[in-house]
């Protein structure tokens, strides 16, 4: 076994397959159905049936490709757990107790590699240090978040207020002008606020308002992505003396994977100094 594809390089070849390739599939049956339809070859109904189809289509498409992604991926990436747990929040495979695991398309010599490579989820998945990550590091509120925060609310107050005086009765656009305050008082606050959100460094895990939580009582630490409608929000969660914590970090100047590494680079430091002593 090479092992010498990351994590994110896997995932980025699964997406692919696993999600670009489906999503294609789906709307060029979704685009010949509109295209029959429009040319009069059938009726209406032709565009359900090709929404249908390129359901089924885009289904099939990842049922035959997810079993040949997980041996090459499983068998290629060096840390397992955090390849399986990022391909699951990836929307690439389901979780193990899911009903929809039950569709893949897999062939008896691809179950038995499978088998193999689970042996792989018995030893902890490996990391290394950075010489180019500092000592500690400060996460604050995003300045670019801030700056589209007073744009969207000044943008949305100003409007309110125009129309407000320069109208009769237009009450509704009073609502235009609760959602710019709320946008101008919420970005101003972050303006303001110069604290750190969070602190990392190898002694542990400092969030705002919070006591600094030592790597010794931290376990299962990581970044996950939750869907809230049709926008995902990301947190960074862990257990610290076996209770749950978490933290959203859409609003830091920092991302869920360049978060991650850092923790991995602490906690290897963290490790390195307790065998010193």
């Amino acid at each position: 076994m090479r092992e010498k594809i990351t994590v994110a390089e896997a995932i980025s070849k699964g997406k692919v397959k696993l999600v670009y390739l489906p999503m294609v599939i789906l709307f060029l049956s979704i685009g010949l159905g509109f295209y029959l339809q429009f040319m009069h070859y059938f009726e209406g109904w032709i565009i359900g049936v090709s929404v249908f189809a390129g359901f089924v289509l885009a289904w099939f498409a990842w049922s035959y490709f997810v079993v040949e992604w997980k041996i090459w991926a499983f068998e290629n990436v060096r840390n397992v757990h955090e390849l399986k747990r990022k391909a699951i929040q990836n929307n690439l495979i389901w979780k193990d107790d899911s009903w929809f695991k039950k569709t893949e398309i897999i062939r008896y010599d691809q179950k038995q590699k499978l088998k193999q490579l689970e042996k792989k989820f018995l030893e902890k998945d490996i990391y290394h240090d950075d010489l180019n990550v500092p000592k500690e590091t400060l996460i604050h509120y995003s300045k670019a978040t801030i700056i589209f925060g007073l744009v969207l609310g000044g943008t949305f107050s100003g409007y309110a207020i125009y129309i407000l005086l320069t109208t009769e009765k237009e009450y509704f656009y009073l609502l235009f002008l609760a959602v710019g305050a709320y946008f101008l008082y919420n970005s101003i606050s972050k303006l303001i606020n110069n604290s750190p959100q969070i602190i990392i460094n190898s002694t542990g895990i400092t969030l705002h308002k919070q006591s600094l939580m030592k790597w010794q009582n931290i376990t299962n630490e990581c970044v996950e992505s939750r869907r809230s409608g049709k926008h995902m929000n990301y947190y960074l969660v862990f257990k610290f003396n076996n209770k749950n914590f978490e933290f959203q970090i859409d609003d830091l100047n920092i991302d869920g994977e360049k978060l991650e590494s850092l923790m991995q680079v602490y906690r290897v430091r963290f490790g390195k100094n307790n065998q010193m002593q």
